[in-house]
């Protein structure tokens, strides 16, 4: 097979975090125990809902996408749906995202719809259908009635994701105790020599034969504490640069210029994933010069939302925005209740 002078990226969708393998490399008993949970649904049984839980970077969207997408191929009956719930995380964007998979019908208004109609409509849609349901970041969820929308729809498997094994301790006790018989599986970092393995595995699909060493993976491998993702960002960042600079191949001074920016990768991700509300909230603070009152913060998110035709948000949803925020060092924080104030870390500045 030829390839283009100069050229190294083979396939830039494989050196993606969305990009499905056809296989999945090092996670055999997670993968054989999801399938165990969800199989009944290809005989019209009931499923087992499952919790997936471990750190960033360790495979779970992965592989619940990857188990999905299988049992979808084996059976015209069977649907997925997957919502990541810090993107979407009211019960309607839910709702509404699981109705656009499995509905056939006209696109759903998103204003004036109520959330009761589209969950009928999600039932009628799966008449003599079954449906698995991915919920990523399941902690995320606003409002944890739509848990038991969900619980309620015999012909529907949940496979929800969190890092925490938490994740799940907060919601109404009568949700979680319909939800106590779920498989509850854990993904563990990847060691060093697995993550080995995952990148050579995705060069050799996503590269041009012969543009990484082994040793350049076995350097990008060592430097990312177990996360895969991080990995596979760093050789998609350094393909491209030299795709760009127009190398033969991947030099090792490309792969070291890298390493600095995984935290900064690990960032840029999480920033990605924040709600409109949540980046909302960062443009305030940012525009207010780094530094505003909880009081003010909260006034002006909310005629910011409303005079863009966001939904608006109560006084609880926003201590639980702000919070996570301050969790993960987007924001700092001092003082309680109306006193709080909100500020930037000072490396932003």
């Amino acid at each position: 097979m030829s390839y283009p002078e100069m050229s190294i990226i083979r396939d830039i969708r494989v050196l993606t975090e969305k990009f499905i393998p056809n296989r999945i490399l090092h996670r055999t008993g997670q993968l054989e125990a999801i399938r165990d949970d969800i199989k009944p649904l290809l005989e019209g049984s009931v499923p087992r809902h499952v919790f997936i839980h471990g750190n960033p970077g360790t495979g779970k969207t992965c592989m619940a996408r990857y188990v999905a997408g299988e049992l979808e191929s084996y059976s015209s009956d069977i649907v997925q749906s997957y919502t990541n719930c810090w993107e979407n995380p009211s019960r309607f964007r839910i709702l509404y995202n699981i109705a656009k998979d499995v509905s056939s019908a006209p696109i759903i208004h998103r204003k004036g719809t109520p959330t009761d109609e589209i969950l009928e409509m999600i039932k009628r849609s799966l008449e003599g259908k079954h449906c698995v349901v991915i919920l990523d970041e399941v902690d995320k969820i606003e409002d944890d009635r739509v848990l038991y929308d969900l619980i309620t729809l015999q012909n529907v498997c949940m496979l929800m994701i969190a890092n925490s094994s938490t994740a799940l301790y907060n919601v109404d006790s009568r949700i979680r105790s319909r939800l106590a018989s779920s498989d509850n599986i854990e993904f563990r970092p990847y060691s060093s020599s697995e993550i080995i393995d995952i990148l050579s595995d995705r060069s050799e699909w996503g590269l041009i034969p012969g543009v990484i060493t082994g040793q350049q993976i076995e350097m990008i491998a060592a430097s990312v504490s177990g996360d895969c993702r991080a990995a596979i960002d760093i050789m998609r960042v350094v393909s491209e640069e030299a795709e760009r600079s127009e190398h033969e191949k991947i030099t090792d001074d490309m792969i070291e210029r890298s390493l600095p920016r995984i935290e900064m990768f690990k960032k840029e991700l999480s920033m990605g994933a924040l709600n409109p509300h949540q980046k909302l909230i960062m443009e305030i603070v940012t525009g207010a010069g780094g530094t505003i009152d909880s009081g003010e913060l909260f006034r002006k998110l909310s005629e910011l939302s409303a005079s863009k035709g966001m939904e608006s948000i109560v006084d609880r949803t926003f201590r639980n925005y702000t919070n996570k925020l301050v969790k993960y060092s987007f924001l700092n924080s001092s003082g309680d209740g109306r006193w709080r104030t909100f500020a930037l870390p000072k490396k932003q500045f």
